[in-house]
């Protein structure tokens, strides 16, 4: 039998639509596929700026040590950390990496002689070392080899900030920019007695993440041999790279076990953790809201099909198969959720395009995805058909077939 738009079913549909539910339908329709597209387009525009490899969400490192107790003050016990806890620390899934910090067990002395107007001066100071993969400078400028005379040393830039803007200031000195730091010759008088050498020494390079006058970790090792009679001791502090993007469980594990960081440390891995569960939250609220406003569609065109199911029997009767009763509601389902999400689709871009003029200023996008996020949508409006177009054909065929 033929079928087209003047049929008697599609009057029939058109004329128990209720225009409040089908308004409702499409108002959250177009409020869940907004959230869906906004959501998804601003995760894939940014995604790269909270990579692994952003510069604004790099990896970051935490130094840990352990509490000093009173107990151990008293009997001089060393917090350190043995191997096994090193071990259980590296297989936690935040870390990506631990090193171990190695300590100077021997006298170290600083001799600065006047330069640029600075007033020579002496000092006495230790050494740290950390693994060459936590550092971050010129593989020329941080070698040392035994016999060589020179040592590189690299300290915080905080140092720096401190001679400049405090002690530079409070005693006349001319404060320093870090090129000329780096050119100022240092001699290093390592050891006591008869057991004593000078060496030259200058600041190759400042660290903004590590809190500690560092030199090159063989050197430091050769050195406590030699002036300490110490090749191995438990290290008292450990340096540990945390995976970009973080995890809630890492402050309360290093709770647990004693250890002792600075909370501040932690804020990139929080952060990045809360903006994870953000966007995932986004885009599942806006997934619960669509498929909440096409389920309320099905159910209303369930309850015109139940209204209706006597006028769809005798239908079936006279010779109207399953999908031509089944096709006006499919119709104008498909059409209403076409409506909604055309709507939507102007009012992301018109997000988008205020979210860029703000946000642009300090992260860059190569290109927008909002057409590969548009056919993402179109996909999913493909799936809510289907999965309503299921539905219904069931209900009919139901009503239809029932004797």
């Amino acid at each position: 039998m033929s079928f087209n738009s003047n049929t008697l079913i599609e009057k029939l549909v058109r004329k128990n639509l209720s225009f409040l539910r089908i308004t409702t339908f499409c108002f959250f329709s177009i409020i869940g596929f907004f959230i869906l597209l906004l959501a998804a387009t601003i995760y894939l525009d940014y995604a790269k700026n909270f990579g692994e490899d952003s510069s604004i969400w790099k990896s970051n490192y935490i130094v840990l040590n352990k509490k000093v107790s009173s107990l151990q003050t008293l009997t001089g016990e060393k917090p350190t950390f043995n191997q096994d806890e090193i071990d259980d620390l590296k297989t936690q899934k935040f870390v990506q990496k631990v090193g171990v910090f190695k300590s100077s067990q021997f006298p170290v002395k600083l001799q600065v002689g006047g330069i640029a107007g600075i007033r020579g001066f002496s000092t006495d100071l230790f050494f740290e070392s950390v693994p060459e993969d936590f550092i971050e400078v010129k593989e020329s400028d941080w070698k040392w080899q035994e016999g060589q005379n020179f040592i590189p040393i690299i300290i915080p830039k905080s140092y720096l900030n401190l001679y400049n803007f405090g002690f530079a200031t409070s005693q006349g000195l001319p404060q320093v920019s870090e090129g000329l730091f780096t050119k100022i010759p240092f001699q290093l008088i390592l050891g006591k007695g008869e057991n004593q050498n000078i060496y030259q020494a200058r600041i190759v390079d400042f660290t903004t993440k590590i809190n500690t006058i560092l030199v090159p970790e063989n050197f430091l090792q050769w050195a406590n041999e030699k002036y300490a009679h110490q090749s191995n001791t438990e290290p008292s502090r450990i340096i540990v790279e945390t995976k970009s993007q973080g995890d809630e469980n890492s402050a309360s594990y290093f709770e647990s076990h004693n250890f002792d960081i600075n909370k501040d440390e932690l804020k990139n891995g929080e952060l990045t953790y809360y903006l994870k569960l953000a966007f995932t939250l986004v885009l599942f609220i806006g997934l619960i809201i669509v498929f909440a406003a096409i389920w309320l569609m099905i159910i209303n065109f369930q309850l015109m099909i139940e209204k209706n199911k006597h006028k769809t029997k005798d239908l079936f009767l006279i010779g109207y198969n399953i999908n031509q009763l089944a096709k006006p509601y499919l119709k104008f389902s498909i059409i209403f959720m076409l409506i909604s999400y055309l709507i939507s689709i102007p009012m992301v871009y018109f997000i988008l395009n205020m979210i860029n003029a703000k946000v642009g200023k300090f992260m860059s996008t190569e290109q927008s995805h909002i057409w590969e996020v548009i056919g993402f949508g179109l996909i999913v409006v493909i799936v809510l058909f289907i999965i309503n177009k299921i539905i219904l054909t069931q209900s009919i065929k139901k009503i239809a077939l029932k004797s």
